[in-house]
């Protein structure tokens, strides 16, 4: 028995290693062949911009709304919400890199200065001359930040949980997920298995239960795109050392703006919404809370927040 025991212990042991072997050497990486076959469909097209291949997905007919997706997300992120508005909008959604099906860039540099001009030039082509913008998340800054410097193109102003300020005590991650990220980063280092997304997403949802496998699979495929942690980890480490001024881009807008934040926001707590509301002094801002939901609003509950977008869209 100690030695069918030890035999079993030894064999699942090479099974482990032969699994970390196989991870690191790229075995489990999807193909970018791969993944355009399962996440496009008619909707999609590729548009380049400065030499960049640009994700853009773009559906139903009416006022222009234009929405960008946050951190680790993809245009996946606002199906909810496009289901709901597209009878009656033009929706338009891309992603923008390092994240999604866009990139790689040529340069190999990634940073949210970078990938704002890419956002601007990508608009241009798109010709729309007048829409409203959204963003949530780190792609809330970037729509912002559009706002503030096209405000005679910018209709309305919707934004969700705006890293506008350094957090300042998060709250640590469950003690799970701090051990399949240290494992991810320090032993598969190039790939990231679903319990590693399963974790990630009940670590900023409000509800586990609204967590479907086919957002864990979405967030798996397309964040172990080939190259994609690397540059995610760049983005990262340029965005810390930005100098863009935040603060001073909302105190020029001028667009009538939606703000709505989470209670639950792992990233940007409860109250930092009263840190963030009082930097637009050149407008009014709508404030909506919910106190139940964690930092990606739209992704949790889209059939609430999307009825507070579109009572602000339609308000005169």
């Amino acid at each position: 028995m100690k030695r069918a025991l030890i035999l079993a212990l030894g064999l699942a042991a090479v099974v482990f290693v032969v699994w970390v072997i196989a991870a690191r050497s790229g075995a489990f990486t999807p193909t970018d062949e791969e993944l355009k076959a399962r996440y496009t469909d008619e909707r999609s097209r590729f548009i380049t911009v400065d030499g960049v291949p640009m994700h853009v997905v773009e559906e139903g007919e009416g006022p222009v709304l234009v929405l960008i997706h946050g951190h680790l997300g993809s245009t996946r992120q606002w199906e909810g919400w496009v289901e709901n508005l597209k009878a009656d909008y033009r929706i338009v959604r891309f992603d923008y890199p390092p994240f999604g099906l866009s990139g790689p860039m040529p340069n190999g540099e990634y940073s949210s200065s970078i990938a704002y001009p890419l956002i601007e030039g990508l608009l241009d082509v798109l010709g729309y001359e007048r829409f409203s913008i959204g963003g949530t998340s780190s792609g809330s800054i970037l729509a912002l930040r559009y706002a503030a410097d096209h405000p005679e193109r910018v209709e309305k102003l919707l934004l969700s949980t705006v890293p506008a300020y350094t957090p300042g005590d998060r709250l640590p991650p469950p003690r799970a997920f701090q051990v399949m990220m240290w494992f991810s980063d320090n032993v598969l280092k190039v790939w990231r298995p679903q319990l590693y997304w399963q974790l990630f997403m009940e670590n900023i949802f409000g509800h586990d239960e609204r967590i479907t496998p086919e957002m864990v699979s979405s967030y798996a495929d397309l964040n172990n795109r080939a190259g994609s942690i690397e540059n995610v980890r760049n983005f990262i480490f340029a965005n810390a050392r930005s100098t863009f001024d935040l603060a001073a881009a909302a105190a020029k807008i001028t667009t009538p703006t939606l703000l709505q934040w989470a209670g639950k926001s792992p990233v940007l707590t409860a109250d930092g919404l009263n840190r963030v509301a009082p930097l637009f002094t050149g407008t009014d801002v709508k404030v909506i809370r919910y106190p139940d939901l964690g930092h990606k609003l739209m992704l949790e509950d889209p059939e609430t927040t999307v009825v507070d977008a579109r009572a602000f869209l339609a308000a005169p």
